[in-house]
């Protein structure tokens, strides 16, 4: 009962922003799923869709129509933002019978765990959380302020025609639809901030949930590294035999883990580089405009922005290199063994998995580039080179 017990305090532990999150925006599985909730559930993935289609096609009809490419550039960075995240929401949409098995097996680690196993679980959940939280608290704040505070703040604009004008968070086209008329612009207005506030939803949801997968292998990852390098202290052939059988099924179950992962994973993950690449390089550029126009509450925000994304791109690059190390260090276990004090059979089985060891687990963007410290750097190099491009070309 108290081992049940401290794994349900683990669970809570590690499932803390990925619960809230997955269970709002819908691909948390059910666990007796009714008539009711089946359709609620499908009720407010449609709703979801629904809202942010409103928000983004009328959004990207008036970027059409802008002239200016500067006022163009800046007015197309949320709804970039907007498309790559509902995409990685469709991803782990279908993918929500994968998602359900690694938080089954992340359920059966918890259970089969011994206290030490539990408390390496626990620290890498506490990383996650440390990361999570930081990304939360930026991109909700510096979202309320963008949807809210900045458009509200400049109140009504005079046109050279002698009409006035409140701005909306994001400018739109509705055609025939007067949008600054009572009550249309009260209730678009609206719209379009629960929309940003979807956007910044999906966002941490998939990432918190990314990360907690992520982290949970490397906890895998530094056990079996314990159970190896605890191989030798024994010297009978028979206790030595069961250690190299656990260490086999230990990795076989890693190796699945790992193969549940890549269903999805590597994919939200490429879209997220390729993202982030562009909103840095865009907001960058915005920054500069803002400067120039000495307008000090927008460039605030999109500095908050900024951060926002260099954050989250440090923490997918920083939980790849995480893998990476403790991958390493999986290595470093099996060459280091003192192998010359087993019998020699047992000794002759560790060769396969010596030479599995030297193959590294690691997490990819899209199976085209593995996601480390090493990466996080190029990725801003790049979004650098294309502001700085883009300031030349405009």
């Amino acid at each position: 009962m108290v081992q049940i017990r401290n794994a349900k305090e683990g669970l809570k532990h590690t499932f803390w922003f990925a619960y809230p999150f997955s269970r709002t925006l819908g691909y948390w599985p059910l666990v007796s799923p009714s008539a009711f909730t089946k359709f609620f559930n499908s009720f407010t993935i449609f709703t979801l869709y629904f809202l942010e289609l409103i928000v983004l096609i009328p959004g990207l009809l008036y970027v059409l129509q802008v002239k200016n490419p500067r006022t163009k550039i800046k007015l197309l960075m949320p709804h970039l933002n907007s498309i790559a995240q509902m995409a990685k929401y469709t991803i782990i949409l279908q993918r929500a019978k994968e998602f359900s098995k690694l938080l089954d097996e992340i359920k059966k680690d918890w259970l089969l765990a011994t206290e030490e196993n539990r408390q390496i679980f626990s620290e890498r959940a506490s990383i996650e959380h440390k990361l999570t939280t930081v990304i939360v608290v930026t991109m909700y704040g510096g979202g309320f302020f963008y949807r809210t505070i900045l458009p509200l703040s400049k109140g009504k604009i005079l046109l050279p025609n002698n009409m006035t004008v409140r701005l909306l968070p994001c400018p739109s086209y509705f055609g025939s639809l007067n949008e600054q008329a009572t009550p249309n612009y009260e209730i678009i207005f609206t719209l379009q901030v629960l929309g940003g506030f979807i956007i910044y939803t999906v966002l941490c949801g998939t990432k918190s949930a990314c990360l907690m997968l992520c982290l949970h292998m490397c906890g895998l990852l530094k056990i079996l590294t314990n159970k190896v390098m605890d191989l030798t202290n024994d010297s009978d052939e028979q206790v030595v035999q069961e250690k190299i059988v656990h260490i086999v099924e230990y990795q076989t179950r890693i190796k699945e883990f790992l193969n549940q992962l890549d269903q999805f994973v590597p994919a939200i993950y490429l879209i997220e580089v390729v993202i982030q690449v562009l909103i840095i390089c865009i907001i960058g550029y915005c920054i500069i405009m803002e400067w120039e126009d000495s307008n000090a509450m927008a460039m605030v925000i999109y500095v908050v922005f900024q951060v926002t994304c260099v954050i989250g791109t440090f923490s997918v690059c920083y939980v790849g290199q995480l893998l990476l190390d403790e991958s390493e260090n999986i290595r470093q276990a099996y060459n280091t063994l003192n192998w010359y004090r087993l019998p020699v059979k047992k000794a002759r089985s560790l060769i396969l998995l010596i030479l599995m060891s030297h193959y590294p687990i690691k997490v990819t963007a899209g199976r085209i580039m593995d996601l480390s410290l090493v990466t996080f750097t190029s990725i801003i190099k790049s979004a650098v080179g294309y502001m700085n491009m883009l300031r030349t070309v405009t």
